[in-house]
């Protein structure tokens, strides 16, 4: 993978540098975890709102989802029999 040159104020690296060092760990490290858990809650957010857009297409409203969570179990335990 090519090199990237990221911009990063200069308070922001210190800060990070400081956690890398507190974590024996190399700033490299800190800045991957970073972006990887940036990444996961990017995700979560596009399907949490694809799941809201789907219910509200669907009429399901938040009351609904424990009668249906319940349907679905019963219906799928009597598939495994």
């Amino acid at each position: 993978m090519p090199d990237s040159n990221i911009k990063i104020s200069e308070g922001l690296m210190t800060e990070l540098q400081r956690a890398a060092d507190i974590e024996q760990r190399s700033l490299e490290d800190v800045l991957g975890d970073a972006v990887e858990r940036y990444l996961r809650v990017k995700r979560r957010e596009r399907l949490y709102a694809y799941g809201e857009g789907q219910a509200k297409r669907l009429g399901i409203e938040e009351d609904d989802v424990p009668a249906l969570v319940k349907e679905i179990r019963r219906d799928t335990s009597a598939r495994g029999r």
